[in-house]
């Protein structure tokens, strides 16, 4: 796992995985966008934006729970893909 923050554009990155694979976007309210690997359909990277904006406010991040295995099939069902 990576994680790297961008100052200037007050985004989170978070790298669970590398892939070369094509992935689905799929964006959850309030900022984040989750990367899903189409072909294994895991979860590989969260990005959170507005990340010191949103803890500075106080206001909860709210994640859903992918589990062990990092499966992103839930969420591709739940939230639209982003563009």
């Amino acid at each position: 796992m990576k994680i790297s923050y961008s100052k200037r554009s007050d985004v989170l990155y978070i790298v669970l995985a590398t892939t070369a694979n094509p992935c689905t976007y799929v964006e959850i309210p309030g900022g984040i966008i989750t990367r899903i690997d189409d072909v294994t359909e895991r979860v590989v990277g969260i990005t959170i934006y507005s990340f010191m904006d949103k803890v500075e406010s106080g206001e909860r991040l709210s994640i859903p729970e992918l589990g062990e295995d990092l499966s992103g099939i839930s969420l591709l069902g739940l939230y639209s893909r982003a563009s």
